[in-house]
Protein backbone atom coordinates (compact mmCIF):
# COMPACT_ATOMS: atom_id res chain seq x y z
CA UNK A 1 0.00 0.00 0.00
CA UNK A 2 2.98 2.24 -0.74
CA UNK A 3 0.69 4.45 -3.47
CA UNK A 4 -2.37 3.92 -1.03
CA UNK A 5 -4.01 7.60 -0.37
CA UNK A 6 -3.23 7.69 3.37
CA UNK A 7 0.49 6.98 2.72
CA UNK A 8 0.77 9.07 0.08
CA UNK A 9 -1.35 11.98 2.64
CA UNK A 10 1.57 10.87 5.81
CA UNK A 11 4.65 11.21 2.63
CA UNK A 12 3.15 14.68 1.58
CA UNK A 13 3.03 15.59 5.33
CA UNK A 14 6.74 14.87 5.55
CA UNK A 15 7.88 16.08 2.69
CA UNK A 16 6.52 19.56 3.40
CA UNK A 17 9.00 20.36 6.05
CA UNK A 18 11.99 19.35 3.99
CA UNK A 19 10.85 20.73 1.03
CA UNK A 20 9.34 24.18 0.72
CA UNK A 21 11.70 26.03 -0.02
CA UNK A 22 14.01 24.05 -1.74
CA UNK A 23 14.62 24.44 -5.61
CA UNK A 24 13.92 22.13 -8.35
CA UNK A 25 17.63 21.24 -9.02
CA UNK A 26 17.17 18.52 -11.99
CA UNK A 27 14.40 16.02 -13.30
CA UNK A 28 15.48 13.10 -14.86
CA UNK A 29 14.82 8.59 -16.31
CA UNK A 30 17.29 6.63 -16.20
CA UNK A 31 14.87 3.43 -15.88
CA UNK A 32 11.65 3.14 -18.06
CA UNK A 33 8.73 4.39 -16.30
CA UNK A 34 10.63 5.71 -13.77
CA UNK A 35 11.08 9.63 -13.11
CA UNK A 36 13.77 11.22 -10.71
CA UNK A 37 12.73 14.62 -9.24
CA UNK A 38 15.60 16.37 -7.46
CA UNK A 39 15.45 19.69 -4.83
CA UNK A 40 18.22 21.64 -3.17
CA UNK A 41 18.40 24.33 -0.55
CA UNK A 42 21.63 25.77 1.13
CA UNK A 43 21.63 22.82 3.69
CA UNK A 44 20.20 19.83 1.95
CA UNK A 45 19.33 17.57 -0.99
CA UNK A 46 16.91 15.58 -1.44
CA UNK A 47 15.38 13.16 -4.62
CA UNK A 48 11.74 11.93 -5.16
CA UNK A 49 12.00 8.70 -7.40
CA UNK A 50 8.84 7.50 -8.61
CA UNK A 51 7.59 4.85 -11.59
CA UNK A 52 4.94 5.04 -13.22
CA UNK A 53 4.88 1.63 -14.74
CA UNK A 54 2.82 -1.43 -14.11
CA UNK A 55 2.77 -3.51 -11.93
CA UNK A 56 4.67 -1.63 -9.07
CA UNK A 57 3.78 1.89 -8.76
CA UNK A 58 5.86 3.33 -6.12
CA UNK A 59 7.26 6.74 -4.45
CA UNK A 60 10.17 7.34 -2.15
CA UNK A 61 12.38 9.97 -1.01
CA UNK A 62 16.39 9.76 -0.39
CA UNK A 63 18.43 12.31 1.13
CA UNK A 64 21.26 13.59 -1.42
CA UNK A 65 21.64 13.98 -5.00
CA UNK A 66 23.60 11.06 -7.55
CA UNK A 67 22.81 10.77 -11.23
CA UNK A 68 24.09 8.40 -13.48
CA UNK A 69 26.14 9.56 -16.53
CA UNK A 70 25.26 7.57 -19.16
CA UNK A 71 21.78 6.37 -20.47
CA UNK A 72 19.53 9.84 -18.43
CA UNK A 73 17.01 11.62 -20.24
CA UNK A 74 16.53 15.27 -18.66
CA UNK A 75 12.82 16.59 -18.44
CA UNK A 76 10.98 19.46 -17.12
CA UNK A 77 13.96 21.92 -18.01
CA UNK A 78 11.27 25.01 -17.36
CA UNK A 79 10.86 23.82 -13.85
CA UNK A 80 14.45 24.24 -12.61
CA UNK A 81 15.79 26.88 -9.94
CA UNK A 82 11.78 27.36 -9.43
CA UNK A 83 11.42 27.45 -5.68
CA UNK A 84 8.69 24.62 -3.76
CA UNK A 85 5.86 26.21 -2.06
CA UNK A 86 4.00 23.54 -1.37
CA UNK A 87 3.71 19.57 -1.06
CA UNK A 88 0.23 18.32 -0.68
CA UNK A 89 -1.75 15.35 -1.78
CA UNK A 90 -5.59 15.74 -3.34
CA UNK A 91 -8.91 15.53 -1.46
CA UNK A 92 -9.25 12.10 -1.10
CA UNK A 93 -7.39 11.28 -4.20
CA UNK A 94 -4.08 9.69 -4.98
CA UNK A 95 -2.71 12.36 -6.97
CA UNK A 96 0.61 13.84 -4.60
CA UNK A 97 1.41 17.74 -6.01
CA UNK A 98 4.87 20.08 -5.69
CA UNK A 99 3.41 23.31 -6.05
CA UNK A 100 6.21 26.05 -7.31
CA UNK A 101 6.31 29.59 -7.21
CA UNK A 102 5.77 30.99 -10.19
CA UNK A 103 1.97 29.35 -10.17
CA UNK A 104 3.07 25.73 -11.79
CA UNK A 105 2.87 22.35 -10.27
CA UNK A 106 4.12 19.18 -10.28
CA UNK A 107 1.40 16.48 -10.28
CA UNK A 108 2.15 12.80 -9.72
CA UNK A 109 -0.52 10.55 -10.75
CA UNK A 110 0.12 7.06 -9.03
CA UNK A 111 -2.88 4.64 -9.95
CA UNK A 112 -4.41 3.10 -12.77
CA UNK A 113 -3.52 2.98 -16.59
CA UNK A 114 -2.72 6.19 -17.19
CA UNK A 115 -0.16 6.65 -14.52
CA UNK A 116 1.85 10.05 -15.19
CA UNK A 117 3.75 12.77 -13.83
CA UNK A 118 3.04 16.12 -14.96
CA UNK A 119 4.40 19.83 -15.04
CA UNK A 120 0.73 21.59 -15.16
CA UNK A 121 0.97 25.46 -15.84
CA UNK A 122 -1.26 28.08 -13.63
CA UNK A 123 -4.16 27.92 -16.26
CA UNK A 124 -4.26 24.07 -15.36
CA UNK A 125 -2.86 22.41 -18.70
CA UNK A 126 -0.33 20.38 -19.30
CA UNK A 127 3.04 21.93 -20.29
CA UNK A 128 5.26 18.65 -19.90
CA UNK A 129 4.12 15.15 -19.54
CA UNK A 130 6.19 12.44 -18.55
CA UNK A 131 5.09 10.03 -20.51
CA UNK A 132 3.07 10.25 -23.63
CA UNK A 133 4.17 13.79 -23.72
CA UNK A 134 3.32 14.54 -27.68
CA UNK A 135 -0.47 13.45 -26.94
CA UNK A 136 -0.75 15.18 -23.80
CA UNK A 137 0.80 18.27 -23.65
CA UNK A 138 -1.50 21.26 -24.23
CA UNK A 139 -4.28 19.16 -22.56
CA UNK A 140 -5.86 20.12 -19.38
CA UNK A 141 -4.71 18.24 -16.19
CA UNK A 142 -6.56 14.91 -14.78
CA UNK A 143 -8.92 16.68 -11.80
CA UNK A 144 -8.98 15.19 -8.51
CA UNK A 145 -12.17 12.46 -7.74
CA UNK A 146 -12.29 12.93 -4.10
CA UNK A 147 -13.67 9.02 -2.78
CA UNK A 148 -16.65 9.38 -1.05
CA UNK A 149 -15.77 8.19 2.27
CA UNK A 150 -18.81 7.00 4.48
CA UNK A 151 -18.77 9.73 7.79
CA UNK A 152 -21.98 7.85 8.71
CA UNK A 153 -23.53 3.96 9.31
CA UNK A 154 -26.41 5.10 6.63
CA UNK A 155 -23.73 6.56 4.37
CA UNK A 156 -21.99 3.34 4.57
CA UNK A 157 -25.14 1.11 4.59
CA UNK A 158 -25.99 2.85 1.47
CA UNK A 159 -22.35 1.70 -0.31
CA UNK A 160 -22.63 -1.67 0.81
CA UNK A 161 -22.38 -3.81 -2.33
CA UNK A 162 -24.25 -7.21 -1.34
CA UNK A 163 -23.34 -8.35 -4.43
CA UNK A 164 -20.03 -8.81 -4.16
CA UNK A 165 -18.08 -12.39 -4.25
CA UNK A 166 -16.35 -11.71 -1.17
CA UNK A 167 -16.91 -9.18 1.89
CA UNK A 168 -13.19 -8.07 1.21
CA UNK A 169 -14.39 -6.48 -1.71
CA UNK A 170 -17.71 -4.91 -0.23
CA UNK A 171 -15.58 -3.41 2.55
CA UNK A 172 -13.23 -2.05 -0.27
CA UNK A 173 -16.23 -0.80 -2.05
CA UNK A 174 -17.57 0.63 1.08
CA UNK A 175 -14.42 2.36 1.71
CA UNK A 176 -12.91 3.27 -1.81
CA UNK A 177 -10.00 4.55 0.22
CA UNK A 178 -8.90 1.31 2.21
CA UNK A 179 -7.55 -1.36 -0.85
CA UNK A 180 -7.48 -4.58 0.16
CA UNK A 181 -4.69 -4.56 3.11
CA UNK A 182 -6.94 -2.31 4.92
CA UNK A 183 -10.06 -3.50 4.44
CA UNK A 184 -8.69 -6.96 5.31
CA UNK A 185 -7.64 -4.86 8.50
CA UNK A 186 -11.35 -4.08 9.15
CA UNK A 187 -12.74 -6.85 8.91
CA UNK A 188 -10.13 -8.74 11.13
CA UNK A 189 -10.62 -5.89 13.50
CA UNK A 190 -14.43 -5.88 13.24
CA UNK A 191 -14.55 -9.64 13.83
CA UNK A 192 -16.97 -10.69 11.37
CA UNK A 193 -16.46 -14.18 10.10
CA UNK A 194 -19.28 -14.19 6.80
CA UNK A 195 -17.13 -14.37 3.54
CA UNK A 196 -19.98 -12.98 1.44
CA UNK A 197 -21.23 -9.61 1.87
CA UNK A 198 -24.66 -11.10 1.62
CA UNK A 199 -24.73 -13.34 4.84
CA UNK A 200 -23.22 -10.18 6.75
CA UNK A 201 -25.88 -9.39 9.44
CA UNK A 202 -26.42 -5.48 10.37
CA UNK A 203 -24.76 -6.33 13.87
CA UNK A 204 -21.67 -7.27 10.99
CA UNK A 205 -22.12 -4.24 8.66
CA UNK A 206 -21.94 -1.53 12.36
CA UNK A 207 -19.02 -3.39 13.36
CA UNK A 208 -17.29 -3.13 10.21
CA UNK A 209 -18.07 0.59 9.89
CA UNK A 210 -16.83 1.20 12.86
CA UNK A 211 -13.68 -0.68 12.58
CA UNK A 212 -13.05 1.51 9.75
CA UNK A 213 -13.81 4.74 11.25
CA UNK A 214 -11.41 3.86 14.46
CA UNK A 215 -8.53 2.75 11.46
CA UNK A 216 -9.34 6.00 9.74
CA UNK A 217 -8.51 7.61 12.55
CA UNK A 218 -5.33 5.92 13.70
CA UNK A 219 -4.16 6.42 10.41
CA UNK A 220 -3.70 9.76 10.84
CA UNK A 221 -1.00 9.45 13.88
CA UNK A 222 0.86 6.17 11.67
CA UNK A 223 3.19 3.48 12.86
CA UNK A 224 4.58 1.99 9.59
CA UNK A 225 5.27 -1.33 9.89
CA UNK A 226 6.84 -3.62 7.32
CA UNK A 227 5.51 -7.46 7.32
CA UNK A 228 8.09 -10.16 6.08
CA UNK A 229 7.46 -13.78 5.99
CA UNK A 230 9.96 -14.91 3.50
CA UNK A 231 13.38 -13.70 2.06
CA UNK A 232 11.62 -10.28 1.11
CA UNK A 233 8.66 -7.76 2.38
CA UNK A 234 5.05 -8.69 1.38
CA UNK A 235 3.38 -5.80 3.16
CA UNK A 236 3.66 -2.23 3.78
CA UNK A 237 1.14 -0.82 6.71
CA UNK A 238 1.17 2.29 8.03
CA UNK A 239 -0.42 0.65 11.54
CA UNK A 240 0.32 -2.33 13.34
CA UNK A 241 -1.88 -5.24 11.48
CA UNK A 242 -4.31 -7.34 13.98
CA UNK A 243 -4.65 -9.54 11.35
CA UNK A 244 -0.64 -10.12 10.75
CA UNK A 245 0.20 -10.79 14.26
CA UNK A 246 1.76 -14.20 13.20
CA UNK A 247 3.81 -12.79 10.88
CA UNK A 248 7.42 -10.57 11.88
CA UNK A 249 7.24 -7.04 11.46
CA UNK A 250 9.36 -4.18 11.71
CA UNK A 251 8.27 -0.36 12.56
CA UNK A 252 9.59 2.78 12.01
CA UNK A 253 9.45 6.42 12.95
CA UNK A 254 8.56 7.82 10.09
CA UNK A 255 6.73 6.80 7.39
CA UNK A 256 9.67 8.80 4.99
CA UNK A 257 11.89 5.92 5.78
CA UNK A 258 9.56 3.06 6.54
CA UNK A 259 8.27 3.69 2.19
CA UNK A 260 12.09 3.97 1.14
CA UNK A 261 13.14 0.96 2.80
CA UNK A 262 10.16 -1.18 1.74
CA UNK A 263 10.28 0.03 -1.87
CA UNK A 264 14.02 -0.30 -1.65
CA UNK A 265 13.93 -4.14 -0.59
CA UNK A 266 10.50 -4.84 -3.13
CA UNK A 267 12.97 -3.66 -6.09
CA UNK A 268 15.66 -5.92 -4.92
CA UNK A 269 13.16 -8.76 -4.03
CA UNK A 270 12.24 -8.47 -8.05
CA UNK A 271 15.78 -8.05 -9.08
CA UNK A 272 16.32 -11.76 -7.14
CA UNK A 273 13.33 -13.20 -8.19
CA UNK A 274 14.47 -12.72 -11.79
CA UNK A 275 18.12 -13.58 -11.02
CA UNK A 276 17.06 -16.63 -9.17
CA UNK A 277 14.25 -18.14 -10.65
CA UNK A 278 16.06 -19.48 -14.07
CA UNK A 279 19.44 -20.29 -12.49
CA UNK A 280 16.74 -22.49 -9.98
CA UNK A 281 15.15 -24.31 -13.04
CA UNK A 282 18.09 -24.70 -14.94
CA UNK A 283 20.06 -26.11 -12.05
CA UNK A 284 16.81 -28.63 -10.99
CA UNK A 285 16.70 -29.40 -14.72
CA UNK A 286 20.03 -29.93 -14.98
CA UNK A 287 20.38 -32.30 -11.92
CA UNK A 288 17.16 -34.20 -12.99
CA UNK A 289 18.76 -34.92 -16.56
CA UNK A 290 22.42 -36.16 -15.59
CA UNK A 291 20.80 -38.39 -12.66
CA UNK A 292 18.13 -39.65 -14.81
CA UNK A 293 20.96 -40.20 -17.50
CA UNK A 294 23.80 -41.77 -15.09
CA UNK A 295 20.62 -44.37 -13.99
CA UNK A 296 20.45 -45.39 -17.86
CA UNK A 297 23.87 -45.76 -17.84
CA UNK A 298 24.47 -48.03 -15.08
CA UNK A 299 21.86 -50.32 -16.06
CA UNK A 300 23.28 -50.80 -19.35
CA UNK A 301 26.34 -51.20 -17.94
CA UNK A 302 25.15 -53.81 -15.22
CA UNK A 303 24.60 -56.54 -17.89
CA UNK A 304 27.63 -58.98 -19.17
CA UNK A 305 29.68 -56.64 -21.31
CA UNK A 306 28.81 -58.14 -25.66
CA UNK A 307 33.14 -57.86 -26.17
CA UNK A 308 33.92 -61.21 -24.58
CA UNK A 309 31.26 -63.05 -26.59
CA UNK A 310 32.42 -61.78 -29.47
CA UNK A 311 36.25 -62.15 -29.02
CA UNK A 312 34.82 -66.36 -28.24
CA UNK A 313 33.35 -66.30 -31.53
CA UNK A 314 36.51 -65.39 -33.18
CA UNK A 315 38.40 -67.80 -31.48
CA UNK A 316 36.22 -70.88 -32.13
CA UNK A 317 36.29 -69.63 -36.23
CA UNK A 318 39.86 -69.22 -35.95
CA UNK A 319 40.61 -72.60 -34.53
CA UNK A 320 38.32 -74.53 -36.83
CA UNK A 321 38.15 -72.84 -40.14
CA UNK A 322 37.65 -75.72 -41.74
CA UNK A 323 34.20 -76.45 -40.12
CA UNK A 324 32.56 -73.24 -41.58
CA UNK A 325 30.57 -74.33 -44.89
CA UNK A 326 31.67 -71.56 -47.53
CA UNK A 327 28.26 -69.05 -48.30
CA UNK A 328 27.11 -70.10 -44.53
CA UNK A 329 25.14 -66.81 -42.78
CA UNK A 330 25.58 -68.92 -39.41
CA UNK A 331 27.34 -72.04 -38.45
CA UNK A 332 27.24 -74.52 -35.18
CA UNK A 333 30.73 -75.32 -33.74
CA UNK A 334 31.28 -77.06 -30.15
CA UNK A 335 32.68 -74.74 -27.52
CA UNK A 336 36.32 -75.73 -27.22
CA UNK A 337 36.72 -73.35 -24.25
CA UNK A 338 34.02 -74.55 -22.01
CA UNK A 339 32.43 -78.04 -21.84
CA UNK A 340 32.00 -78.80 -25.64
CA UNK A 341 28.19 -77.19 -25.98
CA UNK A 342 27.79 -76.26 -28.90
CA UNK A 343 27.84 -72.45 -30.28
CA UNK A 344 25.48 -70.99 -32.79
CA UNK A 345 28.12 -68.12 -34.57
CA UNK A 346 26.15 -65.76 -36.87
CA UNK A 347 28.33 -65.16 -40.67
CA UNK A 348 28.71 -62.74 -43.31
CA UNK A 349 27.91 -65.48 -45.51
CA UNK A 350 30.40 -62.98 -48.51
CA UNK A 351 32.95 -63.95 -46.00
CA UNK A 352 35.69 -66.57 -45.05
CA UNK A 353 35.62 -68.12 -41.73
CA UNK A 354 39.09 -66.44 -40.51
CA UNK A 355 37.38 -62.79 -42.01
CA UNK A 356 34.52 -63.50 -40.13
CA UNK A 357 36.81 -64.02 -36.93
CA UNK A 358 38.96 -61.18 -38.01
CA UNK A 359 35.34 -59.19 -37.92
CA UNK A 360 34.17 -60.41 -34.41
CA UNK A 361 37.77 -59.54 -32.86
CA UNK A 362 37.18 -55.85 -34.49
CA UNK A 363 33.74 -55.67 -32.97
CA UNK A 364 34.89 -56.79 -29.79
CA UNK A 365 38.10 -54.20 -29.64
CA UNK A 366 34.80 -51.34 -30.64
CA UNK A 367 32.86 -52.76 -28.08
CA UNK A 368 35.60 -52.72 -25.48
CA UNK A 369 36.38 -49.26 -26.12
CA UNK A 370 32.73 -47.99 -26.30
CA UNK A 371 32.15 -49.40 -22.86
CA UNK A 372 35.38 -47.80 -21.41
CA UNK A 373 33.95 -44.75 -22.95
CA UNK A 374 30.40 -45.28 -21.63
CA UNK A 375 32.18 -45.89 -17.95
CA UNK A 376 34.27 -42.62 -18.51
CA UNK A 377 30.94 -40.77 -19.74
CA UNK A 378 29.15 -42.37 -16.73
CA UNK A 379 31.39 -40.88 -13.95
CA UNK A 380 31.56 -37.69 -15.87
CA UNK A 381 27.55 -37.54 -15.71
CA UNK A 382 27.54 -38.91 -12.21
CA UNK A 383 29.98 -36.00 -11.52
CA UNK A 384 28.07 -33.34 -13.15
CA UNK A 385 24.21 -34.76 -11.50
CA UNK A 386 26.30 -34.03 -7.94
CA UNK A 387 27.43 -30.80 -9.19
CA UNK A 388 24.51 -29.40 -10.41
CA UNK A 389 22.68 -30.76 -6.81
CA UNK A 390 25.40 -29.03 -5.12
CA UNK A 391 25.05 -25.66 -7.11
CA UNK A 392 21.80 -26.06 -5.82
CA UNK A 393 21.70 -26.69 -2.70
CA UNK A 394 23.82 -23.49 -2.36
CA UNK A 395 21.58 -21.44 -4.42
CA UNK A 396 18.92 -22.22 -2.36
CA UNK A 397 21.20 -21.19 0.85
CA UNK A 398 21.11 -17.60 -0.61
CA UNK A 399 18.75 -14.77 0.77
CA UNK A 400 19.95 -11.73 -0.42
CA UNK A 401 20.34 -10.26 -3.63
CA UNK A 402 24.05 -9.29 -2.50
CA UNK A 403 24.71 -12.96 -1.78
CA UNK A 404 22.89 -14.32 -5.37
CA UNK A 405 25.22 -11.87 -7.04
CA UNK A 406 28.28 -13.27 -5.17
CA UNK A 407 27.07 -16.77 -5.63
CA UNK A 408 26.38 -16.40 -9.56
CA UNK A 409 30.02 -14.54 -9.66
CA UNK A 410 31.94 -16.87 -7.77
CA UNK A 411 30.79 -19.76 -9.38
CA UNK A 412 30.24 -18.30 -12.89
CA UNK A 413 32.51 -20.80 -15.21
CA UNK A 414 30.69 -23.63 -13.41
CA UNK A 415 27.31 -22.17 -14.05
CA UNK A 416 27.88 -21.83 -17.28
CA UNK A 417 27.39 -25.35 -17.70
CA UNK A 418 23.80 -25.30 -16.90
CA UNK A 419 22.15 -21.55 -17.26
CA UNK A 420 22.96 -18.77 -19.02
CA UNK A 421 24.56 -15.64 -17.16
CA UNK A 422 22.84 -13.01 -18.45
CA UNK A 423 21.74 -9.98 -16.57
CA UNK A 424 17.75 -10.30 -16.07
CA UNK A 425 17.05 -7.15 -14.12
CA UNK A 426 17.74 -5.04 -17.79
CA UNK A 427 14.07 -4.32 -17.94
CA UNK A 428 12.17 -4.23 -14.67
CA UNK A 429 8.85 -5.17 -16.39
CA UNK A 430 8.80 -8.65 -14.75
CA UNK A 431 6.36 -10.22 -17.40
CA UNK A 432 7.00 -11.00 -21.52
CA UNK A 433 5.59 -7.74 -22.76
CA UNK A 434 4.89 -7.75 -26.35
CA UNK A 435 4.40 -3.80 -28.53
CA UNK A 436 1.22 -4.28 -30.13
CA UNK A 437 0.93 -0.51 -31.15
CA UNK A 438 -1.64 2.54 -29.76
CA UNK A 439 -0.83 2.01 -26.43
CA UNK A 440 -1.87 -1.69 -26.41
CA UNK A 441 0.54 -3.97 -24.81
CA UNK A 442 0.33 -7.90 -24.43
CA UNK A 443 1.75 -9.17 -21.41
CA UNK A 444 2.15 -12.80 -21.38
CA UNK A 445 2.99 -14.76 -17.71
CA UNK A 446 6.19 -16.93 -17.42
CA UNK A 447 5.16 -19.43 -15.18
CA UNK A 448 2.26 -20.01 -12.58
CA UNK A 449 3.56 -17.67 -9.78
CA UNK A 450 3.30 -15.03 -12.85
CA UNK A 451 0.20 -16.06 -14.38
CA UNK A 452 -1.33 -15.12 -11.31
CA UNK A 453 0.35 -12.32 -10.47
CA UNK A 454 -0.64 -10.73 -13.66
CA UNK A 455 -3.69 -11.88 -13.39
CA UNK A 456 -5.24 -10.74 -10.33
CA UNK A 457 -2.73 -7.85 -9.31
CA UNK A 458 -1.50 -6.37 -12.55
CA UNK A 459 -4.27 -6.64 -14.85
CA UNK A 460 -7.19 -4.03 -14.77
CA UNK A 461 -10.95 -5.40 -14.85
CA UNK A 462 -11.53 -4.12 -18.63
CA UNK A 463 -8.43 -5.50 -20.04
CA UNK A 464 -8.57 -8.40 -21.99
CA UNK A 465 -7.62 -12.08 -20.90
CA UNK A 466 -6.61 -14.59 -23.37
CA UNK A 467 -5.30 -18.35 -22.88
CA UNK A 468 -5.13 -21.09 -25.10
CA UNK A 469 -8.28 -23.35 -24.72
CA UNK A 470 -7.83 -26.66 -23.13
CA UNK A 471 -4.07 -27.08 -22.88
CA UNK A 472 -1.46 -25.68 -20.62
CA UNK A 473 -0.25 -22.56 -21.26
CA UNK A 474 0.62 -18.78 -19.99
CA UNK A 475 -1.85 -16.15 -19.00
CA UNK A 476 -1.94 -13.37 -21.65
CA UNK A 477 -3.25 -10.11 -21.39
CA UNK A 478 -4.30 -7.24 -23.97
CA UNK A 479 -3.38 -4.37 -21.51
CA UNK A 480 -5.53 -1.46 -22.96
CA UNK A 481 -4.34 2.34 -22.78
CA UNK A 482 -7.74 3.67 -21.20
CA UNK A 483 -10.89 1.46 -20.29
CA UNK A 484 -12.98 2.74 -23.60
CA UNK A 485 -10.34 2.01 -25.80
CA UNK A 486 -10.77 -0.84 -28.84
CA UNK A 487 -7.94 -2.87 -29.77
CA UNK A 488 -10.04 -3.47 -33.55
CA UNK A 489 -9.86 -7.25 -35.35
CA UNK A 490 -5.50 -6.70 -36.02
CA UNK A 491 -4.63 -6.95 -32.32
CA UNK A 492 -7.15 -8.90 -30.61
CA UNK A 493 -5.93 -11.61 -33.45
CA UNK A 494 -2.04 -10.80 -32.47
CA UNK A 495 -2.53 -11.22 -28.76
CA UNK A 496 -4.59 -14.40 -29.36
CA UNK A 497 -1.62 -15.65 -31.35
CA UNK A 498 0.87 -14.87 -28.59
CA UNK A 499 -1.67 -17.02 -26.25
CA UNK A 500 -1.22 -19.97 -28.60
CA UNK A 501 1.99 -19.60 -28.82
CA UNK A 502 2.61 -19.80 -25.21
CA UNK A 503 1.05 -22.75 -24.67
CA UNK A 504 1.04 -26.55 -25.21
CA UNK A 505 -0.49 -26.32 -28.69
CA UNK A 506 2.40 -24.72 -30.02
CA UNK A 507 3.02 -26.81 -32.63
CA UNK A 508 -0.81 -26.83 -34.01
CA UNK A 509 -1.45 -25.75 -37.05
CA UNK A 510 -4.70 -23.64 -35.13
CA UNK A 511 -5.35 -23.29 -31.63
CA UNK A 512 -8.69 -22.13 -29.88
CA UNK A 513 -7.82 -19.14 -27.77
CA UNK A 514 -10.36 -17.66 -25.14
CA UNK A 515 -10.42 -14.51 -24.88
CA UNK A 516 -12.60 -12.60 -21.92
CA UNK A 517 -12.38 -9.13 -20.33
CA UNK A 518 -10.37 -10.20 -17.07
CA UNK A 519 -13.28 -8.79 -14.96
CA UNK A 520 -15.21 -12.16 -15.57
CA UNK A 521 -11.83 -14.53 -14.69
CA UNK A 522 -11.68 -15.76 -11.24
CA UNK A 523 -9.02 -17.86 -8.80
CA UNK A 524 -11.15 -20.61 -7.03
CA UNK A 525 -11.34 -21.38 -3.47
CA UNK A 526 -8.34 -22.90 -2.35
CA UNK A 527 -6.97 -23.60 -6.73
CA UNK A 528 -3.02 -23.40 -7.52
CA UNK A 529 -1.37 -20.88 -8.47
CA UNK A 530 -2.73 -19.70 -12.26
CA UNK A 531 -5.61 -21.93 -12.16
CA UNK A 532 -8.77 -19.78 -12.95
CA UNK A 533 -12.28 -20.00 -13.40
CA UNK A 534 -13.61 -18.74 -16.63
CA UNK A 535 -17.27 -16.83 -16.43
CA UNK A 536 -18.19 -16.15 -20.11
CA UNK A 537 -15.65 -15.97 -23.19
CA UNK A 538 -15.37 -15.79 -26.61
CA UNK A 539 -13.21 -18.46 -28.91
CA UNK A 540 -10.81 -17.19 -31.66
CA UNK A 541 -9.16 -19.50 -33.99
CA UNK A 542 -5.35 -18.31 -33.81
CA UNK A 543 -2.04 -19.19 -35.56
CA UNK A 544 1.03 -20.01 -33.05
CA UNK A 545 3.47 -16.91 -33.31
CA UNK A 546 5.05 -13.75 -32.25
CA UNK A 547 4.42 -10.31 -33.55
CA UNK A 548 7.00 -9.82 -36.69
CA UNK A 549 7.34 -13.74 -36.66
CA UNK A 550 6.70 -15.09 -40.37
CA UNK A 551 5.76 -18.36 -39.08
CA UNK A 552 4.65 -19.43 -35.61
Amino acid sequence: MVNNFYTLAALARAWRRDLVGCTVGDAFSQQPGELTLAFASPEAEWMIRCSVQRPFLFIFRTPGYSKARRNVATLFRDAFDRPVTDVRIAERDRMLYVDLADGRRFQIVLFGPRANVFLVDGDGRIAEAFRNDDALAGEEAPVPRPAPMPETFAAFEARWPANRNTTRQAVSSAFPLFGRTLACETIHRAGVAAEAPADCTEADRRALFEAGQALVAELDDPTPCIYQTGRFPDVFALVPLRHRDDAPAETFEGVDEAVRVFVRRRLAAEHFRRLYEPLERALRAARDHYRESADRMLEELSSPSRADRYERWGHLLMAQPDAVPAGAEEVTLPDLFEDGAPVTIPLDPAKSAVENAERYYDRARRTRRSREEAEARLVETEERADEAAALLAALEATDTLDALKRFRKDNADRLARYAGQEDEDVDRFPFRRFDLGGGFEAWVGRNARQNQELTFHVAQKYDLWLHARGVPGSHVVLHKPNRDAEPGRRRLHAAASIAAYFSKARGSGLVPVMVTERKYVTSPRGAAPGEVRVEREDVIMAEPRLPGDGKG
